[in-house]
C-alpha cells in the first residue's frame, strides 16, 4: 500500500486530462486544485519518511512509465482543441464511440480560459514530465529509460538537461560554476533566465568535449544536444498537424512556462549555499524537504541532499536525511514564496544563517561571508 501511493500523480495527470475535455473555466482546475492540495496537505501533512529502499523496481517503475502516455493524451486534446478543424478525425471519432465533445469545449474556451490551460498544462508537464524525465535520465546504463525520460524533457524544451544535469550540475552544485545554483540575494526571475541560458551553454560544451573525445564531428547524428532538439521539433510538428499555428503557439508557451516552472525549482534546491570547487558533493550542499505530498507526487525529488550526495539512486532509495538542510516549507509553497522575492528572501535568511554556523566547513563560512557582501547583507547571524 505504500507503494502505491506514488500513483497520484497519475490520477491527479488523468482528472486533469478529463478536466480540460470541459473546456472554459475548468482548464484553469488543474492549477488551482493541484496547487492548492499540495500546499495544503504539505502544510497539515506529516514528514515522509518511510524506506523503500528494499523495493523492487517492478512496483515503482509503472507510474514512471505512464507519464509519457497521459501527458501525451493530455496535450494532443489540447493541440487539437487549439485548432479550428477536426484533425484526423479525432473530434468526430471520440463522439462516435461516446467519449467527450471536444467541439462544445472548444466553443466554450475563450482567450482568457485558454491562458488557464496554459499555465495548468505547462504546470503539469513540469511536475509530472520533467521530474520524471529528470529521474530516468540519471539512469545512464538503461538507455530505454533515458530516452524515454528526453522525449518527456522535450515537451519543455529541455532534452540537453540530460547532459548537462547529469555530467554538469552535479558535478558543479553550489560553485558559481553552476548555472543552475542560485547566489545569496539573487531573485528568482534574473535566474531563471541566467540558469537557462548557462545550461544550454554547458550542455553544448559538454557535448562537443564528449564527440572530440570520441573523434567525432560536433554537427553529425552523434550530437545528444541537437538530437534533442529535434525531439522538440517533433512535438512541435505533431502540435501544428493537430492545431495549425495556434496550437503551436500554444506547445511553445507551455513548453517555455514548464521549463521556467523547473527553473524556480532548481532555484529554491540550492539557494545561497557554497561549495568550493573540487570539493566533495556532500548532503548540506542541497535544501532538503520532506513535506509529506510534495515528496510523493515528485517521486521524492524533495529528498535532494541525499539525491546528490549519491546522484545514481533511484528514487525510493533515497533517505529523509532529518539532519541536512531543511526547506521552510515544502515545494509547492516554496515555489510559491519565491515568486516574491522579499518574502523568500526573508524565510531563507535565517536557514542560511544556521547553515553557516552549523553546516558549512570553515573554508566554506568564509566563502559564505564574502557571497553576504556581494548580496548587500552584511552580517545575518
Amino acid at each position: 500500500m505504500v507503494r502505491l501511493r506514488f500513483g497520484l500523480m497519475t490520477l491527479l495527470l488523468l482528472a486533469a486530462t478529463w478536466r480540460f475535455t470541459r473546456g472554459g473555466g475548468w482548464m484553469w482546475a488543474p492549477l488551482l486544485v493541484s496547487g492548492l492540495l499540495v500546499a495544503l496537505v504539505d502544510t497539515i501533512g506529516p514528514d515522509e519518511t518511510s524506506d523503500l529502499s528494499a523495493s523492487p523496481p517492478w512496483s515503482l517503475n509503472p507510474w514512471l512509465f505512464l507519464t509519457l502516455p497521459i501527458l501525451l493524451l493530455m496535450h494532443v486534446q489540447l493541440w487539437w482543441m487549439a485548432g479550428s478543424g477536426d484533425a484526423l478525425g479525432l473530434g468526430a471519432r471520440l463522439l462516435r464511440i461516446g467519449g467527450p465533445d471536444l467541439f462544445a469545449a472548444r466553443l466554450v474556451t475563450g482567450p482568457w480560459s485558454w491562458l488557464g490551460a496554459i499555465l495548468s498544462c505547462g504546470f503539469l508537464t513540469a511536475a509530472a514530465g520533467t521530474t520524471v524525465g529528470h529521474e530516468l535520465v540519471h539512469r545512464t546504463r538503461q538507455p530505454v529509460h533515458m530516452l524515454w525520460g528526453r522525449w518527456l524533457l522535450a515537451l519543455t524544451f529541455d532534452a540537453s538537461f540530460a547532459i548537462e544535469h547529469v555530467h554538469g550540475h552535479h558535478a558543479k552544485v553550489s560553485t558559481f560554476e553552476d548555472p543552475a545554483s542560485a547566489r545569496r540575494g539573487e531573485r528568482v526571475y534574473g535566474f531563471i533566465l541566467r540558469s537557462t541560458l548557462g545550461q544550454l551553454r554547458s550542455a553544448w560544451k559538454l557535448e562537443s568535449q564528449r564527440l572530440a573525445r570520441k573523434g567525432q564531428p560536433t554537427w553529425s547524428r552523434h550530437n545528444r544536444f541537437l538530437r534533442g532538439w529535434l525531439m522538440s521539433v517533433a512535438w512541435a510538428g505533431l502540435a501544428f498537424l493537430l492545431g495549425g499555428w495556434t496550437a503551436l503557439g500554444f506547445f511553445t508557451a507551455t513548453a517555455l512556462w514548464g521549463k521556467a516552472v523547473l527553473e524556480i525549482i532548481n532555484y529554491i534546491e540550492h539557494y545561497g549555499l557554497v561549495r568550493l570547487p573540487g570539493s566533495r558533493v556532500e548532503p548540506r550542499h542541497s535544501w532538503n524537504s520532506n513535506a509529506w505530498m510534495s515528496s510523493t507526487i515528485l517521486y521524492h525529488l524533495t529528498r535532494h541532499s541525499d539525491h546528490h550526495a549519491e546522484g545514481g539512486k533511484p528514487f525510493w532509495r533515497l533517505r529523509p536525511l532529518p539532519g541536512a538542510p531543511m526547506l521552510p516549507a515544502g515545494y509547492m509553497g516554496m515555489l510559491i514564496v519565491a515568486l516574491v522575492p522579499p518574502w523568500f528572501e526573508g524565510l531563507m535568511k535565517p536557514r542560511l544563517a544556521a547553515w553557516d554556523l552549523r553546516h558549512a566547513s570553515g573554508e566554506e563560512q568564509m566563502k559564505a561571508k564574502e557571497e553576504n557582501l556581494r548580496a548587500g547583507w552584511g552580517s545575518i547571524g
